[in-house]
C-alpha cells in the first residue's frame, strides 16, 4: 500500500479541524441565542422611578425560580407575591419597593435573598391638546422624562394657520386637587432663546384658540 504524501495528509487534517471549529462556533451561537431568548427583558429606568397603578413589574429571586413573577400593580396599589401575599408598592420608588420585598422574604422565608425588580411596562400618562392644532386629542407622556409644550404640540401636528400661538391656555389640577389655568405665549418660547420651554404634567388640558380676525 502506497503512503500519501505528507503535504496531502496535512491538508486533510487542516480541513477537518476547520470544519469542526465552524460547527462548534455555530452551536455556541445557537445556544447563546437560545439563552438570550429565555432571558427576562425589562425597561431601563432609574431606581428613583416612582411605581404607579397599572405598571407591570417583574420580580426575580436569585436561585428561587418558583418565586419569580410578573405582575401588574392593581388599583389598590398592590401586587400579589408568592408566600408574602399582597404588597403595596404604588407610590414607592423602584429601590424602595425592591428593599421592601427583600425585607419581607428575608424576615420569614429566605436567608439573605437576592431580589431584583424590573419595570416591564408603564402605566400610560396622558394629557389632552384641543383647539386649533393639526390632530387634536390625547398625547402620551414618556414614562422616564419630562414632555415639553414644544414637543407635545409637534406630536399633534403643530398650531394651525388659524390658531393663535400667543394665547395658549393650559388647565392644570394641582396635587391638592385645585384647578388653575395659565396662559402661555408659545411664540416667545420658539423665538426667544431666553424663554424656557414649559414642562407639562399628567392630566394637563391644553387649548389652542383661534386667531381673532
Amino acid at each position: 500500500m502506497k503512503h500519501l504524501p505528507s503535504s496531502l495528509v496535512f491538508y486533510f487534517l487542516f480541513c477537518i479541524a476547520a470544519l469542526s471549529a465552524q460547527e462548534g462556533g455555530a452551536d455556541g451561537a445557537d445556544s447563546s441565542q437560545s439563552s438570550g431568548r429565555g432571558a427576562a427583558i425589562g425597561m431601563v429606568v432609574g431606581s428613583n422611578y416612582v411605581l404607579k397603578v397599572s405598571d407591570v413589574i417583574e420580580i426575580n429571586v436569585y436561585q428561587e425560580g418558583d418565586l419569580n413573577k410578573s405582575a401588574r400593580i392593581e388599583g389598590d396599589g398592590t401586587v400579589a407575591l408568592a408566600l408574602v401575599g399582597k404588597v403595596k408598592i404604588a407610590g414607592m420608588t423602584v429601590a424602595e419597593s425592591q428593599a421592601l420585598i427583600t425585607q419581607l422574604y428575608n424576615r420569614d422565608y429566605l436567608v439573605d435573598p437576592q431580589i431584583s425588580l424590573l419595570v416591564v411596562s408603564f402605566s400610560p400618562k396622558v394629557l389632552h391638546i384641543l383647539g386649533s392644532v393639526g390632530n387634536p386629542g390625547v398625547v402620551e407622556i414618556p414614562p422616564d422624562r419630562v414632555l415639553t409644550l414644544t414637543e407635545a404640540l409637534s406630536m399633534v401636528g403643530g398650531v394651525t394657520r388659524m390658531g393663535n400661538p400667543k394665547a395658549i391656555k393650559i388647565k392644570r389640577v394641582d396635587q391638592d386637587g385645585r384647578s388653575r389655568q395659565m396662559e402661555v405665549n408659545f411664540t416667545k418660547i420658539v423665538q426667544d432663546p431666553d424663554v424656557k420651554d414649559l414642562p407639562l404634567n399628567e392630566g394637563d388640558t391644553i387649548w389652542v384658540p383661534e386667531r381673532i380676525i
